[in-house]
């Protein structure tokens, strides 16, 4: 049969085919047809053919032939027959109607019968005709099934026609109906039920078989539903093309008329028959793959639907297939839900709504449920309760569709739990129906929600949800990896939009099921947005379901705990959250709680830390648990201890080795790369643990030392092992490092190490760290530009070898550095660090934890001996020698180097671990003995000597431990810092620093090797930020005659060697000097490698030392001026013409001679032949019998003479101004009496006398100038230029003299001295203080001598010496150079009523640049504590141990002088720290007032030129004394008609009448002598000054050539004194 083209489902029915119409013969006349008859006229005609019969004969017509090829007719013509009365019953039509008919009738030639089949359907369809039924009836068997197809397609054509001729009458329409319905072959189904639609009109008249078409239909739908199947069957065996087939067509035209049928004419089927066709349909729908078949079944039964209704017993059946095409196929979804609908707005509304009910309610109760099905149920009743009775549709109860719904997840699919996701999806999302159903339960709507995540384990966005932290998930279902996927993300998402839609909800104040709704958030929380999460926190915390108070609160614990803190994908914010609700509930619980539920809530929030890599909530958990710590049992802490522990592996707490006892023999220590190469954050998960036990240590330290013993132990494995990350290592020594003991031994933990100098020395402040980095820049800036000269520079001869090698070792050197690795941006420990400790430790120390046991130890609190604990600090200090003695991680290796040294003051905590002291004391002095430590790291910036500097500092705090040393560890001690000047660059200083405290500690091993070190420090003399420290250090020792007391006159000339080599140093530096001169003198000093190691000097360097060049250039004189006292009398002489020539060689060279080398010279002229003390005048060394005074000045040199005499007997007192002192002497003329025969002399009274002449006591006799000229040479062999200069007797000489006078002839110095008592923290009630302890009362006495204020002839620096106001009493000092007044507030007068600021206090000590603190607070003290304009330096004195006030109290002196004390030098900002103890210096009470005291003088004479360092110059009280004497020159010299120099005095060269001046600028006649001399000298060494061998020709010394015709005549001859007295 033909194949038509596959309608679209949705298409109308098509179109019966039908034949084309026949053509007409030729010569044919047409005939006009005739109206056709009424159905009366046809009964009529009928009539009267009953009573009439056969009419007459009609015209012949011709037989109806087929037509020829060659065109012939097809329908011939032939008479009509006699007898052939059917042909005379069709009336109308054509006139040839019998000829036809009869050719029609059976027993024709089929092809003629096939032809007038074909012409009688052109005449039914054009003309009215009598008897259709009769053509009909000669014509129906052509449409059997065993003819041909034309012959069957013209008869069901004609058929066609015949029915659609006129209007049956009920029994034809039967007939046809019969005929239509009788099997046919199947290639003319279509032209079948062409027929049938026509002769139903398209299903709308269905008279006379309408019980019957129902049945029919049936068998068709049935039949051609089959037919399809095999079509289609077989098109996809043989992978044909996918066009519909006929078959298809004609069921699809078959469901069409059905449904018209249906629409039409329900009203007259019986119902049995509407069961049987819908069962049919139903069937079909189950049966078929095709969704046409689908689509047109759902029109169908919403047809009977809409005009009909369904059987009971069909209603269910329907509904399935409902449901089943609902959630099958999307695109029919509105077509199913309009029948469905339909049916819900029928009287069968309630049983429909029953029905889906059912369907949903049957996988509870059965095993084998179709789940499509069930899916569309749910969407079905779900849009019925969306619906919401709107548009005619009923009202369905929540609560019964939630429990449907949740019976119907007994089927085990993803599918339909995803369907059901999106059904509540769409039932929260409507506020209409939220607002319905808001007071209704919505627990099973919320546990329906639950099951369905179970079925994903991926978030909305597509994280995957930890299972161990959910519920165990259920298999999404059978099916493709990509539809499972699709699945999983499908529910997810829905989920999300269901969890934000009911978050949105919560938000409502009033919302009545907020309850229910944070209750399912807890069990689908894997799918929470991290604002729901939030929200869920809230809540319990505002509704407190943590908290006793509600009868779940451990369960609801154990939920925030588990869903939120557990959850590493959840923000660390609100993991947060979580553990501050923890925190709060413990606060809440830990009273009323038993200790089992406590533990259990514990353990349920702390068992996964160990595994928590969120560096973050590790810290609140550890934190969190560090503070439960403090409270629990012993039980529950040591599980605690042992959970921070987890936080490390096995081998990270394995010891990392023990320490060597023995020190010889050990190679250089390696340091390994820190993880501080790169930035990071330094927080290791055993960091966070460590900072832990490190917060536990600190809040038990005064309450359990049981706990706070186990965690001391755990500290030093962590600290000791090298496995350990190193910032867990570092946190535990920064606790480590800050423990200390008090003077009782109990601990106690400081909250600062005050090494912020030393680890400046390392890089580790923010300053020191920035210079490094400036200074690596500018390195490699350097070598770029060094390597572009060295790419740029000509190949050298080959002859020039020295030259080569020099090249070629620079290339070396340059490719060595190129590969330098950049310094890091961020190091693991840095200082100060404010955050070293997680919790500000106790100020008091513990009464239960102590570093030494001893008899005080049981004695000294009412706890007994088990209560108390000691720790054991040798441990901790064998850790740190093993630290030392391996090396290791270089964080953890400098973070020691830094701090040691600060703990190490602390006797008390290490008195039992004197052994390990000794050891550490061994480890350290072979290191720097043998260089036994590596240079470090590459990536640090550093050098060797800066961990040279850290070890020396360890060294001197271990100074302080020499009673515990033999004498030949002493000597040891000495030698390592004499090695550390000039074995490392930048050593020098703190090796200096250290000897200055061995000449107090130590005084025999320094004495022993005192002469090396003085060789040491006059090598190193020349280096700028050195010299300040060497020349301190001597001047130190130069008070301290029991080191020095070997001295033989070589070691004194090394130290003025020392002085004299620095100051021609000076010198050097401000000559200009050329590049070549330069380079000659690196070539002469130094050869070879060591040459190559010298760094380039900058081309000028206009002042001397940069740093504090006055202070320097002023010391170096005091040393001299100290050290030459210090020689025995009957030894200065010997020195005088060496120093001499040096001080005067080194200031000629300068073109002048320095006023300090004057006054250092008129010193020497002083003190070298006498050792007396200063004198004082006596006002009455004349009486009356004597004669009246006359006094008379004079100046004389650098001096002013004052001739005081008594005219009578010439009693004369000679006073002597020089620039060093005054000096008063009595000298008497001892006359004889006169010959009896000698004539009396001329009586000459004296001119103020009125008395007479001849009175013996009266007359003139010696007069002021007789006594001078009898000290002078005669006048003809005295130059001109030496003459005295006579002052005149006025007033301004006079006043001038008296303000001479007032100059002090020695420096003068002031110095606080304050004293803080325990706890003390602020000015008022520090400087109210008027007594000390013993020991701050043995240091005071120290000082100076107590010494009464009131008529005091000296100068008291401001203390009132009249009414007592500043005190009764003061402590002072003073040698033959410098006078210290101290300050000491605790001997001042304190009136706290009319003075509660003490300000009379504070106007002293506010004022002085020095201030003397004597700390025993027991607290750090602070620099502003006493805020003054004029306070530079805090000289902080600090007990080792703290003790308490009344142990304090109760010392006694010589209890003091045992103890040891630190002692730090704290400068204003911005001051230079150049003292010794500028780092803190541990120094015993014996020594400490001598040591404090030479700081202080050293501190107050720098302040004083720091003070002037704007204004000019400070001028000491000898150069003021000179200055005076000069501008008495310069007032004085012209009117005596004697030449003046501008300013200092003139001297004579013996031998020659030239001179020389001293002035500021130099004289001809001075360069005139130099030149005579040949003096030819540039900087001579110590070791030149010391061998005087000056002499020699060509004498070489440290690379400087002295020439040997140089002569010490001229301008060293006229200042070398000893050369004639």
């Amino acid at each position: 049969m033909e194949r038509l083209k596959v309608p679209n489902s949705r298409d109308p029915l098509p179109p019966v085919v039908t034949n084309t119409r026949m053509h007409s013969l030729p010569g044919d006349t047409p005939q006009t047809p005739e109206p056709k008859t009424t159905l009366a006229n046809v009964f009529k005609t009928i009539g009267d053919r009953f009573k009439t019969g056969p009419t007459a004969t009609s015209p012949s017509v011709a037989p109806v032939t087929s037509h020829s090829p060659s065109g012939g007719s097809l329908l011939q013509r032939r008479p009509s027959q006699a007898g052939d009365g059917a042909a005379r019953d069709i009336l109308g039509g054509p006139v040839n109607n019998d000829p036809l008919y009869l050719q029609l009738k059976a027993g024709q030639p089929l092809p003629n019968r096939v032809a007038a089949a074909e012409a009688f359907r052109h005449i039914v369809e054009d003309y009215p005709l009598s008897s259709i039924m009769g053509i009909w009836a000669a014509a129906k068997d052509l449409i059997d099934s065993q003819l041909p197809t034309d012959a069957r397609r013209a008869g069901f054509d004609l058929l066609t026609a015949c029915i659609k001729h006129s209007e049956p009458t009920p029994l034809e329409r039967r007939q046809f109906f019969e005929t239509i319905s009788s099997p046919c072959h199947a290639d003319d189904f279509h032209l079948q039920l062409n027929a049938l639609v026509e002769l139903t009109n398209h299903g709308k008249d269905l008279i006379a078989f309408e019980i019957s078409i129902v049945p029919t239909l049936t068998k068709w739908l049935n039949l051609w539903f089959l037919e399809s199947m095999r079509a289609r069957q077989a098109r996809k065996r043989d992978k044909t093309s996918s066009d519909i087939s006929g078959e298809e067509t004609n069921l699809a035209s078959l469901f069409s008329f059905v449904t018209g049928v249906v629409k039409f004419n329900f009203k007259t089927f019986r119902e049995e028959d509407v069961i049987q066709l819908l069962g049919e349909v139903l069937q079909t729908c189950k049966r078929t793959t095709s969704s046409a078949d689908i689509h047109d079944s759902i029109l169908f039964i919403d047809a009977v639907i809409t005009y009909g209704y369904i059987p009971r017993s069909s209603l269910q059946a329907c509904l399935e297939i409902f449901c089943g095409v609902y959630s099958r196929i999307k695109t029919f979804e509105q077509e199913t839900w309009n029948a469905v609908s339909n049916l819900c707005k029928s009287h069968m509304a309630q049983n429909t709504v029953a029905v889906l009910l059912d369907i949903l309610q049957a996988p509870s109760g059965q095993h084998d449920v179709n789940t499509n099905t069930v899916r569309g149920a749910v969407y079905l009743i779900t849009r019925l309760l969306l619906a919401n009775g709107d548009e005619g549709l009923p009202t369905v109860p929540f609560s019964t569709v939630v429990v449907a719904i949740q019976k119907s997840m007994a089927v085990d699919s993803a599918r339909l739990e995803l369907d059901i996701a999106h059904s509540m999806c769409s039932i929260f999302s409507d506020e209409a129906v939220v607002d319905v159903i808001i007071s209704e339960d919505w627990s099973i709507a919320l546990d329906i929600l639950v099951q369905c995540s179970r079925r994903t384990n991926e978030t909305a966005d597509g994280r995957p949800i930890d299972p161990r932290l959910s519920a165990a998930n259920l298999p999404i279902s059978k099916g493709s990896k990509e539809d499972l996927r699709r699945m999983s993300t499908d529910l997810s998402q829905t989920l999300f939009q269901i969890i934000t839609q009911l978050e949105n909800l919560c938000s409502k104040s009033d919302f009545a099921q907020k309850d229910a709704i944070i209750d399912f958030f807890i069990k689908v929380h894997g799918h929470l947005p991290d604002s729901c999460a939030e929200l869920v926190i809230n809540y319990y915390s505002e509704e407190h379901l943590c908290y006793p108070s509600n009868r779940e609160w451990r369960t609801n614990s154990s939920h925030l705990v588990d869903v939120f803190l557990k959850n590493a994908t959840r923000p660390t914010a609100l993991r947060l959250q979580v553990v501050d609700e923890m925190k709060e509930v413990y606060q809440t619980i830990k009273d009323v709680c038993k200790p089992e539920v406590l533990n259990a809530f514990l353990l349920c929030i702390l068992s996964d830390l160990s595994e928590e890599q969120n560096v973050q909530v590790l810290e609140a958990l550890v934190e969190f648990a560090a503070g439960v710590a403090e409270d629990t049992d012993e039980q529950l802490f040591s599980t605690i201890i042992d959970l921070f522990l987890d936080c490390f592996t096995a081998d990270q707490l394995t010891p990392s080795g023990s320490v060597s006892g023995s020190v010889s023999g050990q190679s250089a220590i390696s340091y390994q790369p820190s993880t501080a190469t790169v930035c990071q954050s330094p927080n290791s998960p055993g960091n966070v643990a460590t900072r832990g036990l490190v917060h536990i240590f600190i809040r038990s330290i005064n309450t359990s030392a049981e706990k706070a013993h186990r965690v001391y132990g755990e500290l030093l494995r962590i600290a000791g092992s090298d496995a350990c990350d190193a910032d867990a290592r570092l946190t535990a020594m920064k606790l480590l490092f800050r423990l200390r003991s008090d003077a009782g031994h109990a601990i106690l933990i400081v909250p600062s190490t005050g090494t912020q100098s030393l680890a400046a020395a390392l890089g580790r402040t923010p300053e020191s760290m920035a210079k490094l980095q400036a200074a690596e820049e500018s390195s490699q800036g350097r070598r770029s530009v060094i390597e572009d000269r060295n790419s740029n520079r000509p190949s050298r001869s080959a002859s020039v070898g020295g030259n080569q090698t020099f090249a070629s070792r620079s290339v070396n050197r340059t490719g060595n550095t190129t590969g330098r690795v950049p310094r890091p941006q961020c190091n693991l420990w840095m200082c100060p660090d404010p955050s070293a400790l997680p919790d500000t430790p106790p100020a008091e120390a513990s009464p239960f934890l102590f570093s030494y046991a001893d008899s005080h130890l049981d004695a000294s609190t009412e706890m007994t001996v088990d209560q108390k604990k000691v720790l054991k600090m040798s441990v901790w200090l064998e850790l740190i020698v093993s630290v030392l003695q391996r090396g290791g991680d270089w964080e953890v290796y400098s973070y020691v180097l830094v701090h040691l040294g600060s703990q190490l003051t602390n006797h008390s905590l290490f008195r039992g671990a004197i052994p390990c002291i000794k050891l550490l004391r061994n480890v350290i002095c072979e290191k720097i003995r043998a260089s036994g430590f590596a240079d470090p790291p590459s990536h640090s910036g550093l050098k060797k000597a800066d961990i040279a500097i850290c070890l020396f500092h360890v060294l001197t705090m271990l100074v302080s431990y020499h009673e515990n040393f033999p004498k030949s560890e002493q000597d040891d001690i000495v030698r390592a810092f004499m090695l550390g000047i000039g074995s490392w660059d930048r050593t020098a200083k703190c090796c200096i620093h250290g000897l200055s405290i061995c000449c107090h500690e130590l005084p025999l091993s320094i004495t022993k090797s005192l002469n090396n070190i003085l060789q040491k420090m006059s090598q190193i003399i020349t280096q700028s930020h050195v010299a300040v420290h060497v020349l301190e250090f001597l001047s130190g020792l130069a008070r301290m005659p029991d080191v020095y007391v070997n001295f033989t006159e070589a070691d004194y000339r090394t130290v003025f060697g020392v002085c004299f080599r620095y100051l021609q140093y000076v010198r050097d530096q401000r000559l200009p000097m050329t590049p070549s001169a330069r380079t000659s003198i690196v070539s002469s000093r130094f050869s070879g490698a060591m040459r190559d190691s010298i760094p380039p000097e900058p081309i000028s360097s206009p002042s001397a030392p940069d740093d504090l060049p006055q202070y320097v250039f002023a010391l170096t004189y005091h040393v001299i001026i100290f050290w030459f006292m210090s020689l025995k009398l009957a030894d200065r002489a010997k020195h005088i013409s060496w120093i001499t020539k040096n001080l005067v060689k080194i200031d000629a060279e300068r073109d002048t001679i320095a006023e300090q080398s004057q006054v250092t010279i008129d010193m020497m002229q002083r003190v070298t032949y006498s050792d007396s003390d200063e004198t004082s005048p006596n006002h009455h060394f004349a009486s009356e019998s004597d004669g009246p005074v006359l006094k008379k000045s004079w100046l004389l040199g650098q001096s002013i003479i004052t001739i005081e005499t008594a005219t009578g007997t010439g009693l004369s007192q000679i006073t002597k101004r020089q620039p060093s002192a005054t000096t008063h002497s009595i000298l008497k003329i001892e006359t004889s009496p006169p010959p009896r025969h000698q004539i009396p002399l001329s009586l000459e009274p004296a001119p103020e006398s009125n008395q007479n002449p001849k009175d013996e006591a009266s007359r003139v006799a010696v007069l002021p100038s007789h006594v001078l000229l009898q000290l002078m040479v005669p006048s003809n062999m005295m130059p001109e230029s030496l003459r005295p200069i006579p002052l005149p007797d006025d007033d301004i000489t006079n006043r001038a003299l008296s303000y001479f006078d007032l100059n002090s002839t020695v420096d003068g110095h002031k110095v606080g001295v304050i004293y803080i008592g325990e706890g003390q923290i602020t000015e008022q009630e520090i400087l109210g203080n008027v007594i000390g302890s013993s020991e701050y009362t043995a240091f005071a006495e120290g000082l100076g001598t107590l010494t009464k204020l009131k008529d005091a002839k000296f100068n008291t620096q401001g203390l009132d010496k009249e009414n007592n106001s500043d005190g009764e009493f003061t402590f002072c000092w003073r040698d033959r150079v410098t006078e210290i007044v101290f300050h000491v507030t605790t001997m001042m007068p304190t009136n706290r009523t009319n003075d509660p600021q003490c300000s009379g206090k504070k106007r002293h000590t506010g004022n002085d640049f020095v201030n003397i603190i004597f700390n025993d607070s027991g607290l750090p003290f602070r620099f502003d504590t006493f805020p003054s304009q004029f306070n530079y330096v805090n000289i902080v004195i600090t007990p080792e141990s703290r003790a308490s006030f009344i142990a304090i109290r109760t010392r006694s002196y010589d209890e003091a002088n045992r103890q040891f004390y630190r002692v730090q030098v704290m400068s204003k900002p911005g001051f230079p720290e150049i003292s010794p103890a500028a780092d803190t210096k541990i120094v015993s009470g014996k020594s400490l007032p001598v040591f404090v005291r030479l700081l202080a003088l050293n501190a107050s004479v720098f302040s004083l030129v720091w003070y002037n360092r704007d204004g000019g110059e400070h001028i000491s009280s000898w150069r003021n004394r000179l200055r005076e004497i000069e501008r008495l020159r310069q007032k004085h010299a012209v009117a005596s008609a004697i030449p003046s120099p501008a300013f200092n005095s003139n001297y004579t060269i013996p031998g020659d009448r030239s001179s020389v001046a001293t002035t500021t600028s130099a004289t001809s006649a001075m360069r005139d002598a130099m030149q005579r001399d040949n003096l030819t000298t540039r900087r001579a060494s110590a070791t030149t000054f010391l061998s005087e061998q000056s002499h020699r020709s060509s004498v070489v010394t440290s690379g400087i050539e002295v020439d040997s015709g140089y002569n010490e005549d001229g301008v060293v001859d006229a200042f070398d004194f000893s050369k004639w007295t």
